[in-house]
């Protein structure tokens, strides 16, 4: 089984690309998200976790979500974390998910998909992005193929600085940073709603077929990036910017020759 939660469509380009190649069932968790409720995974006999890395853990709503779901106790458990840079400490999450739902740990690999997080950062230009998509098919394939031989993925080293770090910094980013205020639509909004359909919190209405947003934000900027209009901004952080309109438009290439799995040294 390959579960995953994506924002604008990285992980979910990755999780797509290995449940093809493994020939595992996929599983969007963006339903359970939205209601708040957790899944049966009991008779899955293996489980690969596809995420993106939110300030160097997986997102909240994502461990959330697998803490109230249900698995088998020893069910190997992979874990894959989609990233702009580095995946930070999110191995050590990874692995702390695995002990507590009593599942055998089989490491954490990292693809380096393009930059969506606006406010604080700059995606590439549609040619960077996808040039990064493309570097990454092989990293993908390369995982897929240790899945389906059950083989472990190297275990990754994270830095002393990352895992003393990121569970002082987490909490306190999410309350200060991790907030829908600045979100506002401009004059190009056509009132469509894709906003509204895509955000994994339900956290926009339509009121007067303009976007409102509530308090609940995870920052997937799914609403951003994914407006066929590019008519929402995040304050004066997010002007003039280019938006990531996700992978789809990448070149799908066939699997790859087998590579080695990056990030885990």
């Amino acid at each position: 089984m390959v579960i995953y939660f994506s924002g604008t469509g990285n992980s979910r380009f990755a999780a797509q690309r290995i449940a093809a190649a493994t020939g595992d069932e996929l599983f969007d968790c963006f339903d359970y998200i939205r209601e708040k409720k957790g899944a049966d995974f009991t008779q899955a006999s293996v489980c690969v976790f596809v995420a993106p890395v939110y300030v160097s853990a997986p997102p909240l709503v994502f461990t959330d979500f697998l803490s109230r779901s249900r698995f088998s106790e020893g069910c190997p458990a992979y874990f894959v974390m989609t990233c702009a840079g580095a995946m930070g400490a999110a191995p050590v999450y990874c692995r702390k998910i695995a002990s507590e739902k009593r599942m055998i740990y089989l490491g954490t690999a990292q693809v380096k998909m393009p930059q969506n997080y606006l406010p604080y950062f700059k995606t590439g230009t549609d040619e960077e992005n996808e040039a990064k998509i493309e570097a990454a098919l092989p990293v993908i394939d390369a995982i897929a193929d240790a899945v389906g031989s059950s083989r472990e993925l190297p275990d990754p080293k994270t830095k002393t600085w990352e895992r003393l770090s990121t569970p002082l910094v987490l909490k306190p980013y999410y309350k200060l940073f991790v907030s829908a205020k600045a979100f506002k639509s401009t004059d190009g909004c056509i009132g469509c709603g894709k906003c509204a359909s895509v955000c994994p919190l339900e956290n926009i209405t339509m009121r007067d077929k303009k976007p409102v947003w509530k308090a609940d934000c995870t920052h997937c900027m799914a609403c951003i990036n994914l407006c066929p209009k590019d008519a929402i901004e995040y304050g004066k952080r997010t002007s003039g910017k280019p938006r990531y309109h996700g992978p789809e438009s990448a070149k799908k290439s066939a699997p790859s020759e087998r590579c080695e799995i990056p990030g885990n040294k």
